[in-house]
């Protein structure tokens, strides 16, 4: 039997879409630990859609112009994953800067989706929260107070982003950002054009932890792999990555040579904390492909909740047409609305949304909302 070396198995493994891969030194289970860890935080999340009554459908007169496929068992049309797709091009990515590529299958697209969904943070009012360890240089004070006003008042923070993120003139590509996707840690710079040194930080619907100011030197990568960042955030607001947490496994000190050479082949590796406290992959984690696990599992939750709801819809197409009070006669189209991760059932020509009881999913599920 050939005996594959580490690098050679990692490269023969980087760009799988559906592995990940978890180095340690410390303890076989590091891997069967971290998808325990990956479920729980699945669990935690929840579903990926969550329906709402505050959605306001668009009135369609001419439904039938739409491209949905018949149901003809159930006299009910539905295609809620040509919806979905819809939303993808017309609205979702456009809103990211991306255009829908056409060559690429939906779940591919939707991929990319999350990934800018991630990258890229709406403008809305966030609270700006300092670690105790934060230092910016003189240099950078005026820019560093300027850009918290902004993130303050809930300016764009885009032109401050990094700068592999798709500019007008290519937007069908994107890039992974590998310490975002690993550590869920962000870097701005302060000014648009640019500047010598980065501010790392995490950042959420309403707040910016802001970490550390460190030196952007293209040439060198320790900084994508420094550990004081994640110790920072250990310090500061352990609640922050405590989905990351790993319970069980040894802590290891894995050398800055070899954490960029697992971070290059997109492998996660544990990292201790000096309480032992021990941290795998806190912003989801790299699939092989560079991807984000997150990303991966919010994309199969996705397309299996558009099926199950579609399934739904026709299982109970009677009690939907009674709920519309909607002719036996007459063909019938439920779609699908979306806005970010909130959604509603509703028919087009009316505008009347669908309600569901999830308990019952029987012939009074179906309520006219």
């Amino acid at each position: 039997m050939r005996v594959m070396s580490k690098n050679t198995l990692l490269s023969k493994l980087r760009g799988n879409t559906r592995t990940f891969v978890v180095h340690s030194s410390t303890s076989p289970y590091a891997a069967a630990a971290a998808m325990g860890a990956a479920a729980g935080r699945s669990g935690e999340f929840g579903p990926y859609f969550h329906f709402s009554t505050k959605l306001t459908p668009t009135i369609q007169r001419d439904s039938a112009a739409d491209a949905i496929r018949e149901l003809p068992l159930s006299n009910l049309k539905a295609d809620f994953q040509g919806d979905w797709v819809k939303f993808l091009r017309e609205v979702g990515m456009p809103e990211r800067g991306l255009k829908f590529d056409g060559s690429r299958t939906p779940e591919q697209n939707t991929m990319r989706y999350l990934n800018a969904r991630r990258r890229i943070p709406i403008p809305t009012q966030r609270v700006v929260h300092e670690s105790r360890e934060l230092s910016v240089p003189q240099e950078y004070k005026q820019d560093y107070f300027a850009l918290k006003a902004l993130i303050n008042a809930g300016g764009d923070l885009r032109p401050y982003l990094s700068h592999d993120i798709p500019k007008k003139k290519r937007p069908h590509k994107y890039k992974n950002d590998l310490l975002l996707n690993a550590w869920g840690i962000q870097h701005l710079h302060f000014r648009p054009k640019g500047t010598g040194h980065i501010l790392l930080c995490r950042i959420t619907g309403e707040e910016v932890f802001v970490i550390q100011t460190l030196p952007h030197d293209r040439r060198k990568r320790d900084v994508w792999v420094e550990t004081r960042l994640l110790q920072i955030l250990h310090d500061n607001w352990p609640g922050q990555i405590a989905l990351g947490k790993l319970h069980g496994i040894p802590g290891e000190v894995v050398p800055r040579d070899q954490r960029i050479g697992l971070r290059d082949h997109n492998a996660n590796f544990t990292t201790a904390m000096t309480d032992g406290t021990v941290y795998l992959a806190p912003g989801g984690g790299l699939m092989a492909s560079g991807e984000c696990c997150d990303d991966r599992t919010n994309c199969y939750k996705i397309f299996s909740e558009l099926a199950r709801w579609q399934e739904i819809a026709v299982s109970n197409a009677t009690s939907i047409r009674a709920a519309l009070n909607w002719p036996p006669s007459e063909e019938l189209s439920i779609k699908m609305m979306f806005e970010g991760r909130e959604c509603c059932l509703y028919e087009p020509t009316t505008g009347k949304r669908l309600s569901l009881n999830l308990e019952t999913e029987g012939p009074r599920a179906l309520q006219e909302g």
